[in-house]
């Protein structure tokens, strides 16, 4: 019963468990980039580096939703390294 007791969050002000917070900083990119060209590098699933440029399709707390060779992916922010804008 210890154990559990300890594994436990403590309530908030409002009873409710609080949530760790995230160390990683937090980005979003602005909605005016929405359905525009963007340049962007992030790390693939096999760990290597992958620049290309794709559309943004939308905009998720997880992180952004391109358009990737004509097909929807989902990129996790931990994953990008950069985005820029290209101006078309």
């Amino acid at each position: 019963m210890t154990e559990i007791l300890e594994a436990m969050t403590r309530p908030d002000a409002n009873g409710t468990p609080a949530l760790p917070k995230r160390a990683a900083p937090k980005g979003l990119l602005p909605s005016t980039w929405l359905q525009r060209t963007l340049q962007v590098s992030y790390v693939g699933a096999d760990g290597a580096g992958v620049e290309t440029r794709s559309t943004l399709l939308d905009l998720y707390p997880f992180g952004p939703v391109l358009s990737l060779s004509g097909e929807k992916t989902a990129l996790s922010w931990d994953s990008l390294r950069s985005v820029t804008l290209i101006n078309d």
